[in-house]
């Protein structure tokens, strides 16, 4: 499942926004309610090349301009990968099943893997690969890729050093196509590295790195290349690469647009984009079934909603606060309200690492995870926050937090809204603060400015090791800064870290997963953050658009997209 990591990605990149609803006309529709679909499924309107026109425009919207378009970026977030992804090479995508299949684009055939006395892994690079420079991409694009992001060196400012922290070495095989990747502890989820690659011209340099990527894209290989970015219309531009080497794209463009997430609907109904994430949102959700020649493409994907707690605060770096405001949350009631009215089943999520379609999920949640007001009262008595009136005090300060949210996404609203009522009845006021979307994540989320706050993670096939950065403890650099990777809520121990480097070196998947859910279970005890529900992956999309939807756990395949004959 899960997350915004890097691991292939990022994963996940997180997704700051839960996307909701607004406004529309439109015919009424005969489109049956969407149904969760199971992990094997998703729902792309999958149609032969040959059926699908060549050229053509689709309009893509984002929730912002990214603030870095280097993926491994600390600042990369869910629009960063969704342009990337088009233009950047991938050394495996995974498909509905979630299972990594190796990319004959960029490799000449799977790479090998032993494992005794170390894990080697050897990856025979595509003989027409060339960056779009004119640069062959080689050896050393992989070994300054695993030097740059595997940690050692505090001067990048990665998202996450999964996977490439295990790397001992990179080498030169026989030729400079061959790769050679030695690791110093066995790593499970091999596959997740290398995708996307970035060129060595990046890496090598760490002003480089985590600079020049913040207001265009430079050098690609992939069906796409980079035309144009406009910042007054909120938009960017790629097109079909004539030197692409692999099947060439069926589009002649892509137009990436940020629009506000309750504008999108809009936005969907004028024509003037092409689908939309719907998200946990009813009413943008009933809205969609009513507009014309729009299909509502559903997938169970690896995506989930939650709160994150910020422990570094004087109020919350206490546990037991932090176990009680979880207490005092009713994860059935808040999933009820958002996913009933969506016809898909109405149930929390009760684990962090895994979804509940996926292959190791249990429930970890126990006494954290089940609402209990009066045991949140007593927890918060033990810690010394008295009530006092309507509101709990401590040495004379009020017990107030406050929940930062993207301005634009109702959901996040709704949410909001509910655990604040929520939280009054055990004492504690929560102040709702609103910022601009577009700074929600690089202004707030990522500097740990908020107590409480309240997003997606976009998942990924490789959900053990994706999660580490989440939920990895936090180190400081040789400034002392906080080094928090994707760490938002800088809560974390000894302890999970190396239940996560056990069950991530662990060849062994049913190992692997037993490890997994043991350092969920204390992620939960730590109250790093509470799951909410699995986030339902439901695309509003234009019937005619082919090859797209709602992926589930698949990669999109960009040179496929295009319209129907």
């Amino acid at each position: 499942m899960k997350t915004t990591v890097q691991t292939r990605a990022l994963l996940a990149l997180a997704a700051a926004f839960g996307l909701v609803a607004a406004a529309c006309s439109g015919a009424p529709s005969n489109q049956a309610p969407a149904k969760q679909q199971s992990a094997t499924e998703n729902q792309i309107n999958p149609l032969p090349r040959d059926q699908v026109r060549d050229g053509g425009t689709l309009t893509w919207p984002l929730d912002q301009i990214p603030a870095n378009f280097n993926y491994n970026h600390i600042d990369a977030e869910i629009s960063t990968k969704y342009v990337d992804f088009a233009v950047m090479p991938l050394m495996f995508r995974s498909d509905a099943h979630g299972t990594p299949r190796w990319n004959p684009n960029y490799l000449a055939s799977d790479p090998t893997v032993t494992a005794d006395p170390k894990q080697v892994v050897t990856f025979d690079i595509a003989p027409k690969a060339v960056w779009s420079d004119g640069t062959p991409i080689t050896w050393q694009d992989f070994y300054w890729q695993w030097k740059a992001l595997n940690g050692t060196n505090k001067t990048y400012r990665i998202s996450a050093a999964n996977g490439y922290e295990d790397i001992e070495n990179v080498t030169r095989g026989k030729d400079d196509r061959e790769v050679v990747v030695t690791f110093a502890q066995h790593f499970a989820d091999w596959q997740s590295l290398f995708s996307p690659l970035f060129p060595a011209s990046t890496n090598r340099n760490p002003a480089i790195f985590n600079d020049a990527w913040k207001t265009s894209i430079r050098t690609t290989a992939g069906p796409f290349k980079f035309d144009s970015i406009n910042q007054t219309t909120q938009t960017i531009t790629i097109v079909r690469d004539p030197k692409w080497w692999g099947p060439p794209a069926k589009l002649d463009r892509i137009v990436f647009r940020a629009i506000d997430p309750d504008a999108q609907i809009d936005a969907l109904a004028n024509g003037e984009v092409d689908f939309i994430d719907v998200g946990p949102d009813a009413d943008k959700y009933q809205r969609a079934l009513r507009i014309a020649d729009v299909d509502m493409r559903v997938a169970g994907g690896p995506n989930y909603r939650l709160v994150t707690f910020n422990g570094s605060g004087d109020i919350l770096n206490d546990v037991r606060v932090r176990r009680a405001i979880a207490m005092a949350i009713d994860r059935t009631a808040i999933a009820r309200a958002l996913l009933g009215p969506l016809d898909v089943p109405a149930t929390t999520l009760d684990n962090h690492i895994f979804m509940a379609n996926q292959e190791g999920y249990r429930s970890n949640s126990g006494d954290i995870g089940t609402y209990a007001p009066d045991k949140a009262k007593a927890l918060l008595d033990e810690a010394g926050w008295t009530l006092n009136g309507d509101v709990r005090t401590k040495n004379g300060r009020p017990l107030q937090l406050t929940m930062v949210i993207p301005s634009a996404v109702a959901t996040s609203r709704q949410e909001s809204e509910l655990i604040q009522n929520m939280l009054a009845a055990v004492g504690v006021k929560l102040a709702i603060s609103v910022v601009p979307s577009n700074n929600f994540f690089d202004k707030y989320v990522n500097p740990g400015l908020f107590d409480l706050t309240v997003f997606s993670w976009l998942g990924t096939s490789f959900p053990i090791s994706s999660s580490k950065s989440i939920y990895g403890k936090p180190s400081r650099d040789a400034q002392g800064r906080i080094q928090v990777q994707q760490n938002y809520g800088r809560i974390g121990s000894d302890e999970i870290d190396a239940l996560f480097d056990h069950a991530n070196a662990e060849l062994d998947r049913t190992k692997a997963i037993e490890l997994a859910n043991q350092a969920d279970a204390l992620i939960w005890q730590e109250v790093h953050s509470i799951t909410l529900y699995q986030r339902p992956e439901l695309f509003a999309t234009k019937k005619d658009v082919a090859n797209f939807g709602a992926e589930g756990f698949a990669d999109v395949v960009y040179e496929d997209i295009g319209w129907k004959k």
